[in-house]
C-alpha cells in the first residue's frame, strides 16, 4: 500500500509538473519590460506613444497621452547602458492657476488613502507618480492593466484636486 501511494504521489508530481510547463504563452511572463514593449501596449490601447530624450532621465522616457492628460512612462534604476530597467514610473502633472493649486494637506489626504504618489512641483502644481518594480517580469495582462489602471488613476487625482481640463 505504501508502494502505491509512492507512485501516484510520483504522478501527480509529473501530472503538475506538465500542466506549469504548458502555460499558454500569453500567461508567459514579458522577462524584461523594455520601452518597446511600453510602446506597443499604449499603442494598442489607442494612445500615441513618442519616446522623449530628457537629460536628467536614468533610462528612456515615453510621452503620451489619455483622456486628455498628458503624461510621461520613464524607465529606472537601469543597468550602466540605460537598459535592463527594474521600475517603470508614470508620471503626470496638472498645471493649475496658483489660486486652485491644492496644498500640501490635501496632496497628504491623497497619500495617505490613495494609490499612487501625489507630489508638488517648484510651481506648486500637483503630480501623480505611479512606480511599478518590473524584477521578475511582468504578464501582458498585467501590463495592460496597469496602463489602464494608471489612466483612471489620472482621473481621479484631477478630480481630487480640483483640477478642470
Amino acid at each position: 500500500m505504501f508502494r502505491f501511494f509512492n507512485v501516484l504521489g510520483a504522478f501527480v508530481a509529473l501530472g503538475a509538473a506538465m500542466i506549469f510547463a504548458t502555460a499558454p504563452a500569453s500567461a508567459q511572463d514579458l522577462n524584461v519590460v523594455t520601452p518597446e514593449d511600453m510602446a506597443t501596449a499604449l499603442d494598442g490601447l489607442g494612445m500615441d506613444v513618442q519616446f522623449e530624450s530628457l537629460s536628467d532621465a536614468e533610462g528612456p522616457v515615453l510621452s503620451s497621452e489619455a483622456s486628455g492628460f498628458h503624461f510621461l512612462v520613464s524607465f529606472e534604476a537601469c543597468d550602466d547602458d540605460g537598459e535592463e530597467c527594474e521600475l517603470i514610473v508614470f508620471r503626470c502633472g496638472l498645471a493649475m492657476a496658483p489660486e486652485d493649486q491644492p496644498d500640501l494637506e490635501l496632496l497628504n489626504v491623497w497619500n495617505d488613502t490613495r494609490w499612487g504618489k501625489a507630489k508638488m512641483d517648484e510651481e506648486g502644481d500637483p503630480w501623480i507618480i505611479l512606480e511599478i518594480n518590473t524584477v521578475g517580469g511582468l504578464t501582458e495582462d498585467n501590463l495592460t492593466d496597469t496602463i489602464q489602471w494608471w489612466t483612471t488613476l489620472m482621473d481621479e487625482f484631477a478630480d481630487f484636486v480640483g483640477f478642470e481640463k
